[in-house]
């Protein structure tokens, strides 16, 4: 099912909300590359991913130094996932289907 999220011209000057759909909350950003949505939970402690930094498609943990992809919803250094000693389990977080439409930006959950 779709979900009205937020409006495109607000998330292109924010690059990143925090949204939530159904109990979930959801970090939705805006790349060079296009629009994305993941599950707002750092895969090591549970933070909320919307405060880090987001820099060339990776948002940045602002309480470990975790690096997710908004693209793929992976971490993107093993060896830092290594020192926090993630299971391979806990490398990834869900990402949600983004769907645009007249200036308005929708998640499938």
């Amino acid at each position: 099912m779709e979900y009205l999220v937020a409006n495109l011209s607000t998330l292109n000057q924010k690059q990143k909300l925090r949204v939530q759909v159904k109990n979930r909350w959801i970090l939705l950003t805006s790349t060079e590359n296009g629009v994305f949505a993941i599950q707002d939970k750092c895969p090591h402690m549970g933070s909320s991913l919307v405060s880090g930094r987001l820099v060339d498609g990776i948002i940045t943990c602002k309480d470990h130094g975790l690096g997710i992809s908004v693209e793929t919803g992976n971490v993107t250094d093993e060896k830092k996932a290594k020192a926090l000693r993630l299971d391979e389990y806990s490398l990834s977080v869900k990402k949600f289907k983004v769907i645009i439409r007249e200036n308005a930006v929708y998640i499938e959950v």
